[in-house]
């Protein structure tokens, strides 16, 4: 494994919304870097154009599951994703409010459990206000980094995107 790779780099102004992937520019730049099948661990109402499962806990989301997401990873046993993606809300308070005071999975219990349900040479998608990685003590590289510039006082949202690679 290259400890040393240097990951790709982009940088797009959008406007931000709730819902993430509404963002042209997010929506399609996700579209241009999910491969294949693609789990998308937290919908919400955006469909993508991708071959996508899609689980979500809010109701009103368009979902197919609606499972805390790891129960959803520990349960799965259909098939395997080429893709994941991970747009949790990025704080608790943003938890409580997207799913009207259900409390979101731990990150980290949800990164334990994604390489059940990942190819091998499969990615995962992660969004946040921080770069938060599923690094390299569980086997991926960081192939890209995206910084989505929402402008003045407002904070940017990050995405990595990092291939499994044990």
């Amino acid at each position: 494994m290259n400890k040393r790779h240097t990951p790709e780099f982009d940088y797009i102004k959008c406007p931000l919304h709730r819902y993430t992937f509404e963002v042209k520019p997010i929506r399609d730049w996700v579209e241009r870097n999910c491969e294949v099948k693609t789990l998308n661990l937290f919908a919400g109402k955006t469909k993508l154009n991708i071959d996508e499962v899609r689980n979500d806990l809010d109701p009103d989301a368009l979902a197919e599951y609606r499972m805390d997401a790891v129960l959803f990873l520990r349960t799965w046993n259909t098939c395997k994703f080429d893709t994941i993606l991970l747009d949790p809300p990025y704080a608790f308070r943003k938890s409580m409010e997207m799913y009207k005071g259900i409390k979101c999975s731990p990150f980290k219990q949800m990164k334990d459990e994604i390489t059940n349900v990942l190819n091998t040479g499969g990615k995962v998608i992660t969004f946040g206000y921080h770069s938060n990685t599923m690094g390299i003590n569980r086997g991926f590289v960081v192939e890209r980094i995206a910084l989505f510039s929402h402008g003045g006082a407002i904070h940017d949202t990050i995405a990595s995107v990092e291939r499994y690679v044990l």
